[in-house]
């Protein structure tokens, strides 16, 4: 597999776990407050077991970063060292655009699912 196809995938693994740690930290920070973890539940899941999954996501998070930061270690050097290269920018295809963007929404959407479903 290619390398961009590689930093392509990381960085698309990595925004989905940013995603959906905000998420998780949302639900828990603001619908499962302190003091509701054994009688208020969002999808049969109360806040322990929301405070796992945040955990557990928060982990891969991290391993994705790091992996992605050994792809470019050589660009982080070189711009330490003062030695940028200059990147083109192409034009992308509207195509390609409007699928990334319903992407996008999609994962928004199933992120925010639990944040704006009721407390069961």
């Amino acid at each position: 597999m290619k390398k961009v196809k590689i930093n392509f995938i990381t960085d698309i693994i990595a925004f989905a776990c940013f995603v959906f740690l905000l998420s998780t930290g949302v639900i828990m920070k603001y619908q499962l407050p302190p003091r509701t973890g054994g009688w208020l539940n969002i999808w049969g899941l109360n806040r322990h077991d929301w405070g796992d999954i945040h955990f557990w996501l928060a982990l891969v998070f991290l391993s994705v970063i790091a992996f992605h930061v050994v792809l470019h270690w050589k660009w982080i050097v070189s711009l330490v060292a003062g030695k940028t290269a200059s990147y083109a920018l192409g034009i992308e295809s509207r195509r390609r655009m409007l699928v990334g963007l319903a992407a996008l929404l999609a994962l928004l959407a199933i992120a925010l699912a639990p944040i704006v479903s009721f407390c069961i």
